[in-house]
């Protein structure tokens, strides 16, 4: 049986198919389109027509590829951007009449649950922060004894960051300083609890670049990340030299301009809980909905 998926992120769109059988849950299928959403807001907080247009026009492209694969059920969800915008109804509607679809726009909390249940999917833990640094939010779930004890969406992603603080390409060193109090200033609004935890189960296409990156620098494979490997990055990472952005353009050419402040938040999120190891998780927020509905219907 097969099931797809089309994820309305910040900075990307995703088309996920998945087969599903005897219980087990493999993606067949996977598809992605830089479309930066995040980048059509209107100083108003209202997303542009022509941003609105970008969506429809994936949609339609992702679900005529979609059709191919006989699905049982295909499902369009949308994320920070969308659910932050001030005409998100007018959004939805129109992706909705257009593409013959029916977005379902996850709230803060379903989204971080979503990226818990895909997490555990593929590791078994019962301690530790699950982190989903997106392009217009980072979701924030802390687990103690195998059970939710907080969940959290802050308002800063890699892309939003971006817009935000940098001027240029690749922030400068007062630019980064103003995306880690950012940071922190989202946490404690957001009351986030500081605690001691060992481990961060990173989703989400910010801290797989991270590691493609990193793997790249150090030539050789690893299997999580440090707070060292993160801190060394981030100094490597030089915007006055152009053997810095030659390296970045082969590895991971599409997030030339959003690594650097994804990096920067999950620096700041890992000093704040004194987290020293990241493991990056194949499995997220698009499998843990998948295996929630099929568990469900």
């Amino acid at each position: 049986m097969n099931y797809g998926i089309i994820d309305l992120g910040s900075n990307s769109v995703r088309l996920e198919i998945f087969s599903y059988k005897d219980s087990v849950l493999k993606n067949i299928y996977s598809k992605r389109a830089v479309v930066g959403l995040a980048s059509y807001v209107l100083p108003e907080g209202y997303l542009s027509d022509l941003g609105i247009s970008s969506a429809i026009d994936v949609v339609k492209t992702f679900k005529d590829e979609a059709a191919a694969f006989e699905l049982k059920k295909l499902y369009v969800i949308a994320t920070a951007t969308i659910r932050n915008a001030r005409n998100q109804n007018e959004i939805i509607n129109r992706i909705n009449k257009a593409c013959e679809v029916k977005v379902e726009l996850l709230d803060e909390k379903s989204e971080a649950l979503y990226g818990v249940r895909g997490v555990r999917s593929q590791t078994d833990f019962d301690h530790g922060v699950v982190l989903d640094i997106g392009g217009g939010s980072t979701e924030v779930t802390l687990i103690k004894e195998g059970k939710v004890l907080e969940a959290h969406s802050l308002p800063l992603g890699s892309l939003n960051s971006f817009i935000t603080f940098v001027k240029e390409i690749l922030p400068t060193s007062q630019e980064k300083e103003r995306i880690q109090k950012a940071v922190f200033n989202a946490l404690s609004f957001s009351k986030v609890t500081q605690m001691k935890f060992d481990h961060i189960y990173g989703i989400g296409g910010s801290l797989k670049a991270a590691k493609v990156l990193i793997e790249s620098f150090n030539g050789k494979k690893i299997t999580y990340l440090t707070r060292s490997n993160i801190k060394d990055l981030i100094n490597k990472i030089d915007p006055s030299k152009k053997q810095t952005y030659l390296s970045i353009i082969r590895m991971i050419p599409e997030r030339l301009h959003t690594i650097l402040p994804g990096l920067i938040i999950l620096d700041s999120i890992m000093n704040y809980f004194d987290i020293e190891k990241v493991f990056i998780s194949q499995s997220g927020i698009r499998e843990g909905y998948i295996l929630d509905h099929i568990k469900t219907a």
